[in-house]
């Protein structure tokens, strides 16, 4: 019988790189935040409008505006006026709602907390397990014809794209997956069924024992799997 230790938080698994962190694009950098707020709420504006809405001078509003679209936050267009050469209005790319404050966090554990009204801790654990599932029956398919080591390091590459800063070790007790990043830490400090997410992934595509060595929940510095290799798997050259 394969065991999932339900303890110690890690990240939902990704098969697609997660969103740049737009917020180190404009740290410390309080007129280029202005600007894209005053062009989320104006959809459009030219360099002139900006400089004059947060009163900066306008070869100032022109750099920024330059720095941004450079990062991909900000595109331009000439738009034609009733007088005149046209103006060219700038207004934000898809990729600039990343710069925003988000809180899906706050958002999931409220969604929790009615699951667990509805139907108690049991249905959390359910919950939490279905989308283990779901999500290894999406890729399971992907894993065909590997053999055991390469389906380890194509699960590891893939826990490393959430941001969990995931790494693989030979050790005498197993293979060992350290996780060095939660990317919802807090999610799980309340609600631990987050982190059987990723063991129960492990055991479904590895067909392993999985066990849990370290755990930030207990205070370690990361978090920690023991995956035993299955009889037929010899331990790694």
């Amino acid at each position: 019988m394969k065991k999932v230790v339900k303890t110690g938080p890690v990240a939902v698994l990704s098969s697609r790189p997660g969103p740049p962190d737009m917020h180190s694009l404009i740290a410390g950098r309080s007129t280029r935040m202005e600007v894209l707020e005053l062009l989320r709420r104006r959809q459009a504006a030219s360099a002139e409008t900006i400089s004059s809405q947060l009163g900066v001078t306008p070869n100032a509003v022109r750099q920024h505006l330059m720095n941004l679209e450079r990062d991909g936050l900000v595109q331009s267009a000439p738009v034609k006026s009733k007088r005149g050469r046209p103006s060219l209005m700038f207004s934000l790319t898809d990729k600039a709602d990343a710069a925003f404050p988000k809180r899906y966090g706050q958002l999931a554990t409220m969604i929790l907390n009615e699951v667990t009204e509805l139907g108690g801790p049991e249905l959390v654990d359910a919950v939490f397990e279905r989308v283990a599932q779901r999500y290894a029956g999406g890729i399971e398919a992907q894993m065909k014809g590997l053999s055991f080591d390469q389906k380890l390091d194509r699960v590891v590459e893939w826990i490393g794209r959430a941001g969990t800063l995931a790494e693989k070790e030979e050790t005498a007790e197993g293979v060992r997956i350290t996780i060095h990043n939660c990317p919802f830490r807090n999610t799980a400090l309340k609600y631990p069924q987050v982190c059987t997410i990723t063991p129960h992934l492990l055991v479904k595509l590895l067909d392993a024992t999985v066990s849990q060595a370290a755990s930030i929940h207990r205070r370690d510095p990361y978090c920690a799997f023991l995956v035993q290799r299955p009889a037929e798997y010899p331990d790694a050259e």
